[in-house]
């Protein structure tokens, strides 16, 4: 690569990496916003609010790095012709392959880059991210509760405690909502302990006093006891739908159905996109100099928003076998490329400039 040929790659890689930071902010800090409103019912730390959201920002880098190519690309073409440097390279005698070699170089470089974030940092991100959001959902924990206070574990249980002894809370309050009947205890101390099946216990001791209410009319239960252990159902397993996204690559290639075939494709698919996406800039990068780009920005901001729209309805047809997994995702540049081939024949069958 020559020196022109790096100058032109580096004032598109500008605006590449300007419009990846721009649209990365603006999801992180819709993602930082939602998780902080969880962490006030949650009693979350900033560090791991701060942790969920990264997590969640990143797994769009495989959505934001092609997109940001493709938007990147046109507006250093559109800078280039709004200076009038492509036709000063074309007077020159330079051709179009400088041109294409940049933007090939940028595409390979983002080809490389999200591969490696789809087959090596996606599943390990998935993982942690169902691990911490596991915990987050849990029915109840102890270490939540402030004294004092009403907290809610989830849909089902209300706990109050007067004080704290340690990790145990004293002279607790808890109701559990059934669908057919609740259930009030009380309780000198609370304690919760993990069994070895994985389930999480609560220990009532001291003084326990059991009511259950019955909705359909049937008649009440008071118990008084000076123990009393609950044992909370185990959370539900992670959905196939979600945990195939935590698998790696060989795991995925072993199961073999149509959901584990959709998370390859689109492994696949998302670096093939910073190519398909690249050309299509350069397809779609011509402007009239004395009339700027701006027109050529909200186009551009379609195409883009059109394309992974389409991609994502292609991944939810492969999921649900309405389509068939081969070609699958792939119908997608294999309809694109031919018509950008044939358009960028027909902007450069002539002479003129590079673009």
């Amino acid at each position: 690569m020559n020196r022109l040929e790096r100058y032109i790659a580096l004032q598109l890689l500008r605006p590449v990496v300007g419009v990846f930071f721009i649209v990365l902010v603006i999801v992180l800090a819709f993602y930082f916003s939602r998780y902080l409103a969880d962490a006030v019912v949650e009693r979350l730390s900033l560090q791991a609010v701060a942790q969920l959201a990264t997590l969640k920002v990143s797994l769009f880098f495989d959505v934001l790095i092609p997109g940001a190519i493709f938007l990147g690309i046109i507006v250093g073409l559109g800078r280039l012709q709004g200076g009038y440097e492509i036709t000063a390279m074309a007077a020159a005698g330079v051709g179009r392959q400088s041109v294409v070699r940049a933007v090939l170089m940028i595409a390979l470089a983002g080809l490389v880059l999200v591969g490696l974030l789809t087959h090596v940092f996606r599943p390990w991100a998935y993982e942690n991210l169902y691990r911490m959001e596991g915990e987050m959902a849990a029915q109840i924990d102890l270490d939540r509760v402030e004294p004092g206070r009403f907290e809610i574990g989830d849909e089902q249980w209300m706990i109050f405690a007067e004080r704290r002894d340690g990790e145990a809370l004293i002279n607790v309050l808890v109701h559990q909502r059934l669908p057919t009947y609740r259930n009030l205890l009380r309780a000198e101390r609370l304690e919760q302990r993990s069994r070895d099946d994985g389930t999480i216990a609560l220990d009532f001791l001291g003084n326990v006093r059991f009511y259950r209410l019955e909705q359909g009319g049937d008649a009440d239960l008071v118990n008084r006891s000076e123990t009393l252990t609950v044992v909370l159902d185990p959370p539900p397993p992670v959905e196939r739908n979600r945990i195939r996204r935590a698998l790696p690559f060989s795991r995925l290639i072993r199961a073999a159905g149509a959901l584990e075939w959709g998370e390859l494709q689109w492994r696949t698919m998302m670096p093939l996109s910073s190519v398909v996406l690249a050309f299509a800039a350069l397809a779609l990068a011509r402007i009239n100099p004395r009339k700027g780009q701006a027109s050529k920005l909200v186009a551009a901001s379609v195409v883009v928003a059109l394309y992974f729209s389409v991609l994502g309805t292609l991944a939810d047809r492969v999921d649900s076998e309405a389509i068939a997994i081969w070609p699958g995702l792939f119908w997608l540049p294999l309809v694109m490329m031919p018509l950008l081939a044939l358009k960028l024949w027909h902007q450069w069958r002539g002479p003129g400039a590079p673009l």
